[in-house]
């Protein structure tokens, strides 16, 4: 004799359907952010490591060299104190888009935390919104 298995059917109204997509919608979001944040991460990383090039540069070049510096998809030759400080506007910049972008992932993990607490109390065990990684 075999043991029945539980039935797993559950009904789904449109409302938690709605929830469902809600939550759905708002975790792609959230994997766009991370992938923004750590572009900008990157961004502020090669600035910091730009810096540091210039500076070296600027020991040890000749009074009155210049280095190219990249605008769009010119380049325009500056001298080393002024590089650095358009590096150092760049980064600024950058720092502060890395702050908007954590705040928008602390507003969707907001909503995302209420919608798996709603859904997982009606569905337990039979929705799994947890992320693969």
């Amino acid at each position: 004799m075999t043991n029945p298995v539980p039935d797993k059917d559950v009904h789904i109204s449109l409302e938690d359907q709605q929830k469902i997509n809600k939550f759905a919608r708002h975790n792609q979001k959230m994997e766009e952010l991370k992938d923004e944040l750590k572009a900008r991460q990157n961004e502020i990383q090669t600035l910091t490591d730009a810096t540091g090039d210039v500076e070296e540069f600027s020991i040890t070049a000749d009074e009155g060299e210049k280095i190219p510096f990249q605008i769009g998809e010119v380049f325009v030759m500056e001298a080393p104190d002024a590089v650095l400080e358009l590096i150092e506007a760049k980064k600024a910049e950058v720092e502060g888009s890395v702050k908007d972008i954590e705040a928008k992932m602390e507003g969707v993990k907001g909503v995302m935390t209420d919608l798996k607490t709603h859904l997982y109390a009606k569905f337990g065990d039979a929705i799994n919104l947890e992320a693969e990684d």
